[in-house]
């Protein structure tokens, strides 16, 4: 069966198929997820020579280092000899890399340095340099590591394409507007869920449809804004437009509002004098610094395919990790402002806590929608009929922006499924791929 048909586009249709099929998973393993660039941790995460954490890069396994030239490498977490990990643990900080199968060990930057026996059972011949680690192309953007193993895959500049950069660079700007202002809080915070990780990903790509699934949450105060709201900085949204950006060529997408003008600091009612004198001082940094830019404010999206982000008031970074057609491993990065004084830090994190992951009232929701999502597409029979994907098919209001906000991107104002079928449809071409 081609993707072409699985997704129908003109027909707004999509097949149940997509998401339970076993086969169709292992091609878009092959297809989709391992050519492509993923996100793997921030460079506060390796301060140091020496340091390294554990990470993912599509479905490898590898471990994120900084070596004593200064360089971050990527590499895969499986000893040359005999598949062993040569790293157990998910961060530290080693001069090296050791094997406790048979004791082969690594540098940090992967090359092969100790072999038991050398000289008595290899006779002196192994040639080190041909079996190190493998090593991934790794690019740094503005504090964000991302890696890939395909050496077909475009630089890293022209696969996220010009537009999405610039969005990406907004999301890592502090809250004063300062490039790279933000680190890593606690580590990496990972789960499992049972579904397929096309649902999370579409849900972050532009789903302002499910707001029912939240209404109990709206009730309560888990943010800081002193509103009933789950948002930090519940301004009046009748002072800003929605928008949804979707670049067809590449199947990136972004939520974000543009306010009519720059606005004035939202006081967090329910945060400490310090912590909006922080947020105050550094709001009013950032529109120094970024002029009529600061109007913008981005919500959320997806560096397609399986990379995430939630910004507006929580900055965070996760990647969907297929396991199986039905299972999903996420991680999510969790960000505070590098120059923050310590309550800052730990008011977000609290709020994090509050929001987001395995435990965060919000994602709770989410999951249970995508649990249950995932076994609507299990059933002999409803197995048979496609999901809808028809929301303002043909109704969006098209934006005229102005052209910092993208010249390559289609940008709608009105809640749609516009972004979930520019996702899809990218899917299906890189399915008709060869791997």
């Amino acid at each position: 069966m081609t993707a072409s048909n699985l997704i129908d586009n003109e027909a707004g249709t999509l097949s149940r198929d997509i998401f339970s099929s076993e086969e169709i998973f292992g091609r878009e393993v092959k297809r989709v997820i391992a050519p492509a660039w993923s996100y793997v941790g921030h460079t506060s995460q390796v301060p140091n020579s020496g340091d390294f954490f554990a990470s993912r890069c599509g479905v490898e396994r590898v471990i994120v280092t900084r070596d004593p030239s200064g360089a971050i490498n990527v590499l895969s977490n499986s000893c040359r000899h005999r598949g062993m990990p040569v790293c157990r643990y998910d961060s530290g900080n080693s001069a090296d890399f050791t094997c406790s199968y048979h004791g082969w060990s690594y540098a940090l930057d992967g090359a092969l340095t100790g072999v038991p026996k050398f000289r008595e059972l290899y006779q002196g011949k192994l040639e080190k340099e041909k079996w190190g680690l493998i090593k991934a192309r790794v690019s740094i953007f503005h504090g964000s590591i991302w890696a890939t193993f395909d050496d077909a895959v475009p630089a890293f500049e022209d696969y996220i394409g010009e537009d999405m950069l610039f969005y990406l660079r907004t999301l890592l700007q502090g809250p004063d507007g300062e490039d790279d202002g933000y680190e890593v809080i606690g580590g990496i915070v990972k789960w499992q869920v049972p579904c397929n990780w096309k649902f999370g990903a579409e849900n972050f790509a532009g789903d302002h449809y499910h707001g029912y699934s939240h209404l109990s949450v709206e009730r309560l105060s888990v943010g800081t804004s002193g509103k009933k709201s789950r948002h930090n900085f519940a301004a009046d949204k009748t002072a800003r437009q929605p928008m949804f950006l979707a670049d067809p060529a590449r199947g990136h997408t972004i939520r974000a509002s543009v306010y009519r003008e720059v606005p004035e600091y939202t006081v967090q009612e329910a945060a400490s004098d310090e912590v909006n004198d922080y947020y105050r001082k550094a709001h009013e940094e950032k529109c120094r610094r970024l002029g009529d830019h600061a109007r913008l404010l981005i919500h959320g999206g997806v560096i397609f395919p399986n990379t995430h982000f939630n910004s507006a008031g929580r900055t965070t970074i996760g990647v969907w990790l297929p396991i199986s057609a039905a299972r999903t491993e996420v991680w999510r990065w969790l960000f505070v402002p590098r120059n923050a004084p310590a309550v800052v830090k730990d008011t977000l994190r609290e709020y994090y806590l509050r929001y987001a992951g395995p435990a965060g009232l919000v994602e709770q929701d989410d999951m249970e929608n995508w649990t249950a999502a995932q076994r609507g597409t299990e059933g002999l029979m409803s197995s048979k009929y496609p999901f809808n994907y028809q929301l303002a098919m043909g109704l969006e209001r098209r934006a005229r922006p102005d052209e910092w906000l993208g010249r390559n991107v289609t940008i709608t104002e009105n809640t749609t499924e516009h972004n979930q079928r520019v996702f899809y449809a990218h899917w299906a071409s890189r399915m008709e791929q060869q791997p």
